[in-house]
């Protein structure tokens, strides 16, 4: 056995275990004796070879994490290096009466291969990671790395940078400065599960003081402040994910079936940054050049773009993330936003001139290559906001451009909505609108289109919009987007050999079309209705990306084991230019479907409320669309980490009460609140 320093013993490695330790040790004292109880085995802690975690038992003395002993009697600080033969991990063990009480020193030392290290921290698993860092050495950082403080603790993020869903810029940002100051504004990181994903890239602390001298330091100010008035959310009629940016949609599903199109105030709303500050007169649209394609740049004012001829349509749109709240449960949090429920889809008359007479006049022969007769090699348009962040980056989205060109592709720069001057929020002076995509496809604020053969860095359906295989969870998700950067690959905590296959990307494919989607608009979920009457009126709406339409909405009352047919009610009279019905397959069925029927109650509940008492009834729906797709029945069946493309069978949970006067309809409990499982009445979500 080897003497290091006082209270520190490395017992030599046996011949039957040569592998045991190999470690450089850096060991500092204080200059004062150790006192008698300093040798009492309850003080004492192992670090030894094995693949167990860290474990801890609170032996009392000093700050949590720190190397105080008993009364201060010494301190001292260890770096382990440790490089073993079966390449394991190293855990600490505390001694307590309970263990070895009388043990002498001697004797636990013959009987193990530790390191026995006398009067240590109150271990954690972040033994190794909760070391002091002065003030000016974290600020420095490290070249390539991107390190963030946190309530005192210091946090290496780099390896979160590219599964950060807002991009890793907004991140980058923050190196050498508090977190808490950035959080503030983007509150809706402030949670539980965040909080905890956090602590997996703590690499140490600041003093109390020090922190507390960042905090002041770091200065963040909103960059929302110009952002629009909502008129809506002041009336109460908004459910509000987040505010900065702001991401809102009706808060009662009600409201999407009173009128065939959505009201723009209540029209559900999907920022990724500060809404631009834009005029009629300062506006401008820049195509880009590329002589290849046979474009000549060129830069339009909004007084020209009017002058293309007029085209009205009209269009559903829905977020790619809609009804991606169904998929929190308590062992499963979403880590992306904004945390919709169910109402980020929305229909509306759009009003605008087509993107392929833009191109056309910018020397582009959209026709000849619509019909085959020219080929390029461009494929991608790339759409690009003047949105941005705080660090400069814009929004840019892309689309494909045989979309964009095809004269029954109907895609549309807009500069109305349902016959007024279109929102702020929704584009305003002039935004994208490629009917049957994704919405995050359809990019508002456009400043600039670019024609080319691959998508713009710029693009976040890359990063953001990805449909993902079922087994690949978070954790395989971040290590992943996390492999390329610097050219290292990070430690694999959560690799999976059969998961993060080599054909992960072939089989991830970026998001430009939805698939078939109902969603129940009424009765609300959870609601306590009448019993008086032997029906329940039920509506909804329906939609299918890519102009599917729908053919049939189909509701049960016995969790699918019979299903009746809806009544659909189209945008038929509503459409100038017409569109064909859903079944011929053509694509140019973009606005939604609205559905209505009149359920009775099931004779079993009928009993039950004669009795008086209060009955419970699952209603659920599906949608056909014109290709004869059908939604999944289980949510596991479309199940992705990112939350995107979520159809399953839409489902309402509701009470029947033969108490309650006719009409009469008791609220819901309040909804979860973003990211969150648990309902107002303390019920969680069901898997």
């Amino acid at each position: 056995m080897i003497r290091i320093a006082p209270n520190l013993f490395l017992k030599q490695p046996s011949k039957q275990n040569p592998c045991f330790i190999r470690s450089l040790l850096a060991v500092t004292t204080g200059a004062q004796q150790v006192a008698k109880n300093d040798l009492n085995p309850q003080n004492r802690f192992y670090v030894s070879a094995g693949n167990e975690k860290i474990r801890s038992r609170d032996t009392g003395g000093g700050e949590r994490g720190g190397w105080d002993g008993h009364g201060n009697k010494f301190k001292f600080g260890l770096t382990l290096a440790t490089a073993t033969g079966l390449g394991t991990s190293y855990y600490v063990k505390s001694i307590t009466d309970e263990d070895e009480p009388n043990a002498p020193m001697k004797e636990v030392l013959t009987e193990r291969d530790k390191v026995l290290v006398e009067r240590a921290p109150i271990v954690t698993k972040e033994l190794w990671n909760d070391q002091l860092m002065a003030l000016d050495q974290f600020k420095k950082g490290q070249v390539d790395r991107t390190w963030v403080a946190f309530d005192k603790g210091i946090y290496d993020v780099t390896e979160f940078l590219d599964a950060h869903p807002g991009g890793p810029a907004r991140i980058m940002m923050v190196q050498g400065q508090d977190l808490a100051k950035f959080w503030e504004i983007y509150k809706l990181h402030d949670r539980d599960h965040i909080r905890k994903l956090l602590e997996e890239y703590r690499i140490g602390k600041l003093s109390v003081t020090d922190y507390e001298k960042l905090s002041e330091e770091t200065i963040f100010t909103s960059s929302y402040e110009t952002d629009p008035v909502r008129t809506a959310a002041k009336e109460g009629k908004l459910r509000i994910p987040s505010e900065q940016p702001w991401n809102s949609e009706p808060k009662n599903l009600s409201q999407l079936v009173e009128t065939f199109l959505t009201p723009n105030d209540i029209f559900f709303v999907r920022n990724h940054n500060p809404v631009p500050v834009l005029t009629d007169d300062d506006y401008e649209l820049e195509i880009t050049d590329n002589p290849e394609a046979g474009i000549k740049g060129r830069t339009f004012t909004l007084a020209e773009l009017r002058k293309f001829p007029r085209y009205e349509m009209i269009s559903a749109l829905q977020c790619a993330g809609n009804r991606q709240e169904d998929y929190v449960t308590e062992d499963r949090p979403l880590y992306v936003a904004p945390h919709w429920r169910n109402g980020a889809i929305g229909c509306a008359m759009w009003a605008g001139f087509r993107v392929r007479d833009v191109l056309r006049e910018c020397g582009l022969d959209v026709d000849d290559i619509a019909l085959g007769k020219k080929t390029t090699n461009m494929k991608i348009a790339n759409f690009i906001g003047y949105d941005q962040d705080e660090t400069a980056v814009q929004y840019a989205g892309v689309v494909p451009l045989e979309k964009i060109i095809d004269p029954f592709g109907d895609a549309i720069l807009a500069y109305e909505m349902n016959g007024e001057t279109l929102p702020r929020d929704h584009g305003y002076p002039i935004r994208l609108l490629a009917p049957g995509t994704a919405g995050c496809r359809n990019v508002k604020w456009v400043q600039c289109i670019d024609i080319s053969e691959e998508p713009s860095e710029l693009d976040s359906g890359s990063r953001l919009d990805k449909h993902l295989a079922p087994d690949i969870s978070w954790d395989l998700h971040r290590e992943h987007v996390a492999s390329d950067r610097n050219g290292t690959a990070p430690a694999k905590k959560h690799h999976d050999p059969c998961a993060m296959r080599d054909v992960l990307q072939d089989t991830s494919p970026v998001i430009q079309t939805l698939p078939v989607q109902s969603v129940i608009c009424m009765p609300g979920n959870r609601e306590t209705l009448s019993a008086k009457s032997d029906s329940i009126t039920v509506k909804g709406v329906a939609w299918s990306g890519a102009g599917r339409g729908i053919c049939r909405v189909e509701l049960s009352t016995d969790n699918g084991k019979t299903f009746t047919a809806a009544t659909l009610t189209r945008a038929t009279s509503l459409l100038s230019n017409g569109a064909p019905p859903p079944e011929l397959g053509l694509g140019r069925n973009y606005a939604w479907t609205q559905w209505d029927l009149k359920i009775p109650i099931p004779d079993e509940l009928k009993n039950q409320l004669r009795r008086g008492e209060v009955a419970d009834l699952e209603i659920c729906c599906k949608a056909i669309d014109g290709d004869f797709n059908v939604q999944p029945e289980k949510m596991r069946h479309g199940w992705n980490v990112l939350g995107v493309c979520v159809n399953h069978w839409s489902r309402i949970q509701i009470k029947l009460d033969p108490n309650l006067p006719p009409g009469k309809i008791i609220s819901a409990p309040a909804t979860p609140k973003p990211g969150a499982p648990y309902w107002g009445d303390g019920s969680v979500n069901k898997a």
